[in-house]
């Protein structure tokens, strides 16, 4: 169970998805002292990402005008970052967004997904993301951050991202729960795993990431437990 009292959903906004968690909590990093003294409202919601899909022409224009989308991005974030956590919009545009950016990324599509990162990313991997091959335990800037998602992709012939819930923090943290699953494409192995990414955005973007391959340990690194 997670550590905080649940309250149900505003009525007609999807109560059955979501459950707004309630209570203090210690942040780490710089949160910490600005929210130490409020409460923190957590939402959680189901997510689905599609297979075998290809760029629609909304990521179209997206790789035509990364810039412009960006700045867009931006603007967006700061309007939900407004929002409660429970607002129906905000719940709508993430159960939207990061699935659509997932599945650029299991197709490979580091072009698209490129667009949704911050240029000064911090990328943070566990023992045991790192022992999978192709990724460092820690990494600073999308250029380096690129360089490293084309070696891990190098080295799985088919690899997945596969979320199923994410659980908005409401400190501008989103964290990711699912599983991954993929083929060494030189080994041949096969991984079925726990996966969670805790994600940090930044100006619409995503500016930090930590990556997990155990779900008590990506609730942890929250501040929560199963």
């Amino acid at each position: 169970m997670y550590p905080f009292r649940t309250s149900p959903a505003e009525p007609g906004v999807g109560g059955r998805e979501s459950a707004a968690l309630h209570g203090k909590r210690n942040f780490p990093r710089d949160t910490a002292q600005a929210m130490s003294q409020r409460d923190v409202e957590i939402v959680r919601q189901p997510i689905t990402v599609r297979a075998d899909t290809r760029r629609g022409l909304d990521q179209r224009l997206m790789v035509r005008l990364p810039g412009q989308s960006r700045a867009l991005f931006r603007v967006l974030w700061l309007g939900l970052r407004r929002l409660s956590p429970r607002s129906w919009l905000r719940r709508a545009v993430l159960r939207t967004v990061i699935p659509r950016a997932c599945e650029a990324l299991n197709r490979r599509d580091l072009e698209v997904f490129s667009i949704f990162v911050h240029p000064e990313i911090e990328s943070v991997n566990t023992p045991q993301v790192v022992a999978l091959g192709g990724l460092v335990p820690g990494s600073r800037g999308r250029e380096t951050w690129v360089e490293g998602q084309r070696r891990w992709l190098a080295d799985w012939g088919e690899l997945r991202y596969e979320p199923n819930e994410v659980l908005d923090l409401g400190d501008d943290r989103l964290l990711l729960l699912g599983r991954s699953r993929g083929i060494g494409r030189r080994s041949g192995i096969e991984i079925d795993t726990e996966w969670g990414l805790l994600a940090t955005i930044s100006d619409g973007l995503l500016a930090r990431e930590q990556n997990f391959l155990d779900r008590g340990e990506a609730l942890g690194a929250a501040g929560l437990s199963d």
